[in-house]
């Protein structure tokens, strides 16, 4: 059953199942749901913490960092247990029925602020964020969807196309909607003054979360799983098989990470950068519009861009995009707003096509498991998918924390040393692109092409039917 290269040759690969028009629109929604919510916490909550709640910059970081290494340890125990399990609605589906309420009351609950001693928010803040964070872990067979619902290589690009580009309607209705709900509802923005304004602004997304998690729910359908007898030999120790025998896999991973850190990072950054060295912050809602709007031409471009380009050069060149929307920033005047949004729109092209793209990459390296091991894990592999992504998360969450600390950022001043400032502006731009310049280097070494996709789905099928007979 071993393989130690992949044949190249062209295939005629067994006819799929094709997916209707309402599978792919569920599986899109799912994935904006759940990322409606997080990404208002992962975007704005560093900001809320410092700005609005009360708490240290650094006492912040370091709740960040410990809520995702219990994310991280939890992710790939979860993983095997769901791989071991089936629900009445399904392998995966299910949990989207079970968590969806939890999940959006929690998210509220992130934003709201409470009265008390220092210690008492500190321990409040833990309770809730630590509790969503899981909630957002135990929704992550979502991710390990699209390898339950097909192995047709173009639909699994249409699957990774309808749930960024769902994503990135979300992605603006939080870059825009979030700073003018909260200013609409508050009058301010920042400070105590806010409070009421972040509570209802995050009731009013995690309403809508809810109501597309159900949505997903009624319209998704799996078609291909493991064999009971397969299901049975799943453990723990399959993660570490699949590591070690799934380069994709592991090449994957560590991308996932730096991804996380640096979106994290730049996403993190933006209302600081826009607050203090822009000094507008009324300019904050279209300044992370920018961050979205281009998703709408772009994602239903991933196909072509993956066709003619490939998936090396799809990764490579937009990162270089990025790199260079995030150099306009550093280097330009702030004061010229016009630069700087050119410069944050090329950031945003780059970011939304290299990060948004990469998801497509775990369907993949489920089959190029199932391939090399005989077992379809999706959930194992999503949930290690997820381990990165929570690892990427604290590191990313960790740096602007413990940065500001550093550069003695004071959010009772509305004016910032020129050293912080400096130093807001590094943490916008310089840092991150060390992390996007070494995830460049990994897909150097991403081997996976379409013939080989084909090869494999092929070779699968005919152990199944020879194990049929």
């Amino acid at each position: 059953m071993e393989n130690n290269t992949i044949e190249t040759q062209p295939v005629q690969a067994k006819v799929m199942p094709k997916l209707k028009f309402s599978e792919k629109l569920g599986q899109g929604i799912g994935t904006m749901s759940v990322n409606l919510i997080f990404n208002v916490v992962s975007t704005y909550l560093l900001f809320f913490y410092t700005n609005v709640f009360g708490l240290r910059p650094a006492d912040t970081a370091t709740m960040f960092l410990l809520v995702r290494i219990i994310d991280a340890v939890a992710s790939p125990v979860y993983g095997t247990w769901v791989d071991k399990r089936t629900t009445r609605f399904g392998k995966y589906r299910g949990y989207l029925l079970y968590l969806s309420i939890p999940y959006a009351v929690l998210s509220v609950l992130c934003f709201y602020s409470v009265d008390g001693s220092y210690m008492i928010k500190l321990i409040y803040a833990y309770t809730t964020y630590v509790a969503l964070s899981l909630l957002n872990t135990f929704l992550s067979p979502l991710g390990a969807m699209p390898a339950a619902m097909t192995r047709d290589n173009d639909e699994i690009a249409q699957l990774n196309a309808y749930s960024t580009f769902c994503s990135n309607i979300g992605g603006m209705a939080i870059s825009f909607g979030v700073p003018f709900l909260v200013t609409a509802i508050s009058g301010a923005y920042t400070g105590q003054a806010s409070q009421k304004g972040w509570f209802l602004t995050m009731g009013i997304f995690a309403i809508l979360g809810l109501v597309g998690l159900l949505f997903a729910f009624t319209h998704i359908h799996e078609h291909y799983h493991m064999s009971d007898e397969a299901t049975e030999d799943v453990s723990f120790k399959d993660i570490f098989v699949q590591m070690k025998v799934n380069k994709p896999f592991s090449i994957l991973l560590a991308y996932l990470v730096l991804a996380f850190i640096f979106m994290t990072i730049v996403n993190s950054a933006g209302s600081y950068y826009v607050t203090y060295n822009m000094g507008r912050p009324d300019l904050l809602k279209y300044f992370n519009l920018l961050g979205t709007i281009p998703s709408f031409i772009l994602v239903p471009l991933f196909p072509w861009f993956k066709r003619h380009l490939g998936r090396k050069g799809l990764m490579l060149g937009f990162s270089s995009v990025l790199i260079v929307g995030l150099l306009m920033m550093y280097f330009g005047n702030v004061h010229n707003v016009g630069f700087v949004m050119t410069g944050k729109l090329f950031a945003s092209v780059g970011m939304i096509v290299a990060t948004g793209y990469m998801w497509a990459f775990e369907t993949e390296i489920v089959n190029y498991g199932e391939w090399k091991t005989g077992k379809r894990e999706n959930a194992i592999i999503s949930s290690v998918c997820s381990f990165a992504v929570a690892l990427g998360l604290a590191l990313g969450g960790v740096v602007p924390g413990y940065f500001l600390n550093s550069i003695g950022f004071d959010a009772n001043l509305k004016m910032q040393t020129a050293g912080t400032l400096h130093g807001i502006l590094t943490m916008q731009s310089l840092i991150p692109i060390i992390f996007i310049v070494v995830g460049m280097i990994l897909f150097l070494f991403y081997p996976i092409t379409d013939k080989s996709m084909n090869q494999m789905s092929k070779e699968i099928d005919e152990r199944k039917q020879q194990t049929t007979k």
